[in-house]
């Protein structure tokens, strides 16, 4: 009996307290939230007895919590490595436009560039350029490795360890 009497206790407390927040309730537009809410907190202390009687409270409660806290990890682990994904194929994207444009302005000075590679750190600022040098204009012009050296360092602000020629 004295389970019963504490249970209605519980329960008129949790109204009147839902009662009060839904009367305080600002804007009438999240009124219709909160009944929803409320009805379902009042629908779960009203079950909560039966529960307790057939003994699967406890456990029911126990492994939903367990697999859905499972599921928010996973689905959090999936979306991180989404958005790695994402940002490394924008990273591709942006040092291959960075590359295509290099090599614009390469023959505009005319030099010639049979192939080149830009890596970006993390925060997309050039970490390094290889350039591989058209085999025959290398040939050519002695000075062609200082020449790319010297546009790389000009125009990319990039010093000796940032640069690769081949």
């Amino acid at each position: 009996m004295h389970t019963i009497i504490n249970w209605i206790k519980e329960f008129l407390i949790l109204y009147l307290i839902l009662t009060i927040i839904m009367q305080l309730a600002a804007a009438e537009q999240y009124k219709k939230y909160l009944r929803f809410l409320s009805g379902i907190i009042l629908l779960v202390v009203l079950i909560r007895p039966a529960l307790r009687l057939s003994g699967k409270e406890g456990d029911e409660i126990a492994r939903s919590y367990e697999k859905f806290w499972d599921q928010m990890e996973s689905f959090s682990k999936e979306a991180g490595s989404l958005k790695m994904q994402q940002n490394g194929y924008e990273r591709q994207l942006y040092e291959d436009a960075v590359a295509a444009n290099l090599t614009a302005q390469a023959q505009e000075q005319g030099i010639l560039i049979s192939q080149i590679q830009v890596t970006l750190t993390d925060d997309y600022k050039l970490q390094s350029v290889t350039v591989w040098l058209d085999a025959v204009y290398r040939q050519q012009y002695s000075s062609a490795d200082k020449q790319m050296r010297t546009f790389l360092k000009e125009a990319c602000d990039l010093n000796e360890t940032q640069i690769f020629i081949y």
